[in-house]
């Protein structure tokens, strides 16, 4: 069970960036049709339908290199279920780690209908965030998951267990505002930083950049560039919500000596999304940075769910000694940052 863990693991790295690069290169649609390519199983015995096709919209959607991408994520996902369904069964047949299990089975059935849907409804953008989404969940639940043995668990006051609770949320909120951000075509639609479009505060309409089944209008229309701007921008105060959360939660959680090396990855990790969130903005959104921007989040969900599962709540008389105890030098921070992990 462990190696079909980490088998998935492995394969879920390399799956969803592969899914953020066909989106990323508007690849989505290379094949419009699912779970084949034009009712084929590869695009190359859809060759004919596909230069149909292109013949008829050299610019459009599908060509060969587009339906490739595409079925290549199709492929691999498949892989990942397959690994999966086999993990469940073992869990049922041997009564171990049922509830994980059962997590993943109902996050693979839910991913498979919003992949489905992806293509099906021509990328509505409530489905490629919501798709995004769900894809980091089930790569955070299937890290904690394979990972549990090495992370001992770890007792902490209740209000210590509420804060890393309510960064997680405010995580994947700010996730699921990037994957709206995203399928909106909104990257780019505030130029500058810290400002956008040269104002603190820029001309943009809220009421209209909330997620919708269409987008603005009954027929589909793309969101207006005021509601845009607004939803990058709210992005870009989420993230600076995220941050001061994140350095509050560094800095009431670092008295627990066994949790250190953890923060300091969540640190590391949020530290570097930052910066590549600028470099987006300044950078007009090159794919390489657009890419690991993706990745990084997904390593920071999944990061902040593996931490969130170690932690349970108890009002333990060794565990307000401990939350005291805390004043321990700087000088031996960088120490328990790289050192080996405490038992």
């Amino acid at each position: 069970m462990r190696k079909l863990l980490w088998l998935a693991v492995v394969l879920a790295c390399i799956l969803l960036p592969l899914g953020a690069y066909v989106r990323l290169s508007q690849a989505g649609l290379g094949c419009p049709d699912w779970p084949g390519c034009f009712g084929q199983l590869s695009p190359a015995q859809a060759a004919q339908d596909i230069a149909h096709a292109m013949r008829l919209q050299a610019d459009g959607p599908v060509s060969t290199d587009k339906a490739w991408k595409e079925m290549a994520h199709r492929y691999l996902a498949g892989g990942l279920g397959l690994l999966l369904l086999a993990y469940c069964w073992q869990a049922w047949r041997t009564r171990q780690q049922l509830f994980a299990a059962s997590g993943l089975l109902v996050l693979l059935l839910l991913q498979a209908m919003l992949g489905m849907l992806t293509v099906t409804l021509q990328l509505r953008p409530l489905i490629v965030a919501s798709h995004l989404l769900l894809g980091m969940c089930l790569f955070a639940l299937l890290c904690s998951t394979a990972s549990a043995r090495y992370w001992p668990s770890q007792a902490v006051a209740p209000s210590h267990w509420r804060l890393v609770a309510l960064l997680l949320l405010v995580l994947a909120g700010q996730i699921a505002l990037g994957g709206w951000m995203a399928a909106n075509q909104a990257a780019l639609a505030c130029q500058g930083f810290p400002r956008c479009n040269g104002e603190w505060w820029p001309a943009m309409q809220l009421s209209a950049a909330w997620p919708g089944w269409q987008g603005a209008g009954p027929d589909g229309a793309a969101l207006p560039l005021a509601a845009l701007v607004a939803v990058h921008w709210l992005h870009r105060v989420g993230a600076a919500l995220l941050s001061g959360l994140l350095l509050l939660t560094l800095w009431r959680l670092w008295s627990y000596p066994s949790l250190r090396r953890q923060l300091c990855l969540l640190g590391l990790l949020a530290g570097l999304q930052l910066l590549l969130g600028m470099a987006n903005v300044l950078l007009q959104r090159p794919l390489p940075i657009a890419l690991a921007h993706h990745v990084l989040a997904m390593l920071l969900l999944a990061t902040g769910w593996t931490l969130l599962c170690r932690l349970h709540a108890r009002a333990a008389r060794h565990v307000s000694a401990m939350v005291q105890q805390a004043g321990r030098r700087p000088s031996a921070w960088l120490g328990k940052c790289i050192g080996p992990h405490p038992h």
